[in-house]
């Protein structure tokens, strides 16, 4: 496996997308539908062999994002919950991942993800990339 990715069960691990059926199963059939949404497909599906052996073999990129967990807040219409991750240097802000608990507010994390094309490309921003989150670690 990914040597960078922790066992799914490690007690460190609050997200892992190996674990998150019901959330690779969305981003599949996304990815799947005639609708502009979705990641594209030129790796495989989200979670398929394919896919994981292009992470394994370095030709989809895993990044790993050290920061505090600093604010916790409503989306743009208020309805999803934004995580936002606090580094040296960057920001992250990723939609709350499934079993995410508030009470993570100010602990030091680690994220693993990916960054895939979108299934249809976005005129104005052709570099445009969609982050795919793989794992969350708690490092305190």
């Amino acid at each position: 496996m990914i040597k960078d990715l922790l066992p799914p069960d490690s007690q460190r691990i609050v997200y892992d997308i190996r674990r998150d059926a019901v959330g690779l199963e969305l981003k599949q059939k996304a990815s799947l539908s005639k609708s502009e949404a979705g990641i594209e497909l030129t790796y495989g599906l989200i979670g398929s062999p394919d896919w994981w052996l292009a992470i394994e073999g370095g030709r989809l990129k895993l990044e790993n994002f050290p920061g505090k967990i600093r604010v916790i807040a409503g989306g743009m219409t208020g309805d999803t919950l934004m995580v936002h991750i606090e580094g040296l240097k960057e920001k992250q802000r990723w939609v709350a991942w499934r079993g995410f608990s508030q009470t993570l507010d100010g602990k030091n994390v680690c994220t693993r993800y990916v960054r895939m094309l979108p299934k249809t490309p976005i005129k104005s921003k052709p570099d445009f990339l969609i982050p795919v989150l793989l794992q969350v670690e708690l490092l305190d």
